[in-house]
């Protein structure tokens, strides 16, 4: 869901599930730029759907430059669900598609000189994605023995059980596997291993990131091409006793965002910012940016803003659900609802993030009218966020404090309930 919300214009809120079939006739981001006029390139995983080239005739310019659909990566023993491997360069799907970026960045941009046609080229690496997979010469980067684990290691004080789920198969690059439960974490030296690999595979984008930029730079068109650079969803590597990304916790929901204009580096140019954003505003900022109107019926906001004065302010919470498969109840662990259609979800949790706080509802969810039961009990979840910065991942949301902060956790419920059951 995080892929669709940047790139189309619904909120997040009413985007199908992937299991579920997404309307054809829906308005992106690389749509809109090709509609007026821009030359539009997809390559990896831009759409979750069709490994990347879902509707890609209507949003990319096919005729041009077929889009470059994404491939699942494969390690010896370990797939999507967990597992990491050392491989060569031709061995990674991610390896192929930056240098085909490169090619296609290289085509707009001699394009663009030749026939004076703006591009929007945009490119999505699979990885971090398990498995993660990298050459040696990027796991050489960490000394894995210096490499820190989590300081919390265990299911959030006083937090529901529903809030938890073991969906990452933990395992060794030999195939090994470890089990773990919301109170009993996987061995320390286990956790170096996984987060090394995660490191190594994150460099490698880094590294990928770079060939790309310096098409961009030795080609004449740094100064002159905005850039954005973001990942879909966040990550647990072992905070919280979680692995991998399918819950309500910061952790997970939280992405890494960077916007470069050049022409306005003075005011933003290596800069942070504390206001609230959400991928949904990435489509009518682009817009915005590039001296386009604004798309009509889009429900993020414009951050322009944000890039003159980073001290500005944008809304004050943003919004965020994720259902509960197979669970009976708000005292048992969730299992994965991937590929699963909405009518088989139990619970749904939705969740609300301020400046100050995290807070989670989880409702019972009626498989039928397709909407929460508000009627019902819920479970609860209040997370204190005051001096939250993004640069820690430990010290933030270890200890559930709706019950100790009961007029807080109200006032956040009352408008949680007007934003959902209003969307």
């Amino acid at each position: 869901m995080g892929r669709l919300s940047v790139l189309l214009k619904e909120p997040t809120l009413v985007i199908p599930f992937p299991s579920d079939t997404v309307p054809v006739n829906t308005s992106s981001t690389p749509g809109y730029f090709k509609n007026h006029g821009y030359l539009t390139l997809g390559l990896g995983k831009t759409f979750h759907q069709d490994m990347g080239a879902w509707n890609a005739d209507n949003y990319w310019s096919t005729a041009k430059l077929p889009y470059y659909p994404f491939q699942l990566g494969l390690c010896p023993h370990g797939g999507s669900d967990g597992g990491h491997c050392v491989q060569k360069d031709e061995q990674i799907f991610d390896y192929h598609l930056c240098n085909k970026t490169m090619e296609y960045l290289q085509y707009a941009i001699d394009n663009r000189k030749k026939t004076g046609q703006p591009f929007y080229v945009q490119t999505g690496f699979k990885k971090p994605h398990a498995p993660w997979q990298a050459p040696q010469r990027m796991y050489d980067l960490y000394d894995q023995s210096k490499i820190a684990i989590a300081k919390h290691k265990v299911i959030p004080k006083n937090a529901p059980l529903i809030s938890w789920s073991d969906q990452l198969v933990v395992r060794l690059e030999n195939g090994t596997s470890f089990s773990y439960t919301p109170t009993s974490p996987v061995p320390d030296w286990v956790m170096q291993d996984q987060r090394h690999a995660y490191y190594a595979s994150i460099s490698y984008v880094d590294e990928h990131v770079g060939y790309i930029l310096d098409v961009l730079e030795k080609g004449g068109m740094a100064n002159n091409t905005i850039i954005i650079f973001h990942a879909d969803h966040g990550y647990h590597l072992g905070e919280h006793g979680e692995w991998e990304k399918k819950s309500n916790f910061d952790l997970v929901v939280r992405v890494p965002m960077l916007i470069k204009v050049p022409w306005k580096t003075d005011t933003s140019g290596g800069k942070k910012t504390a206001a609230l954003t959400e991928l949904v505003d990435v489509f009518p900022t682009l817009a915005s940016l590039a001296g386009l109107p604004a798309p009509p019926g889009v429900d993020g906001v414009d951050i322009a803003h944000l890039l003159d004065d980073p001290t500005g302010s944008t809304f004050d919470a943003a919004y965020h659900q994720y259902p509960a498969c197979q669970v009976k109840d708000f005292n048992h662990t969730r299992q994965m609802c991937n590929q699963s259609p909405k009518q088989t979800f139990d619970f749904m949790g939705y969740s609300m993030r301020t400046k100050q706080w995290r807070y989670t509802a989880w409702y019972p969810w009626n498989q039928t009218t397709l909407k929460a039961e508000w009627s019902a009990p819920y479970a609860a979840e209040l997370y204190f966020h005051d001096g939250d910065d993004s640069t820690n991942m430990d010290e933030f949301e270890n200890e559930n404090v709706s019950e100790s902060h009961p007029s807080v956790a109200k006032a956040l419920h009352a408008r949680l309930l007007a934003f959902f059951q209003k969307n």
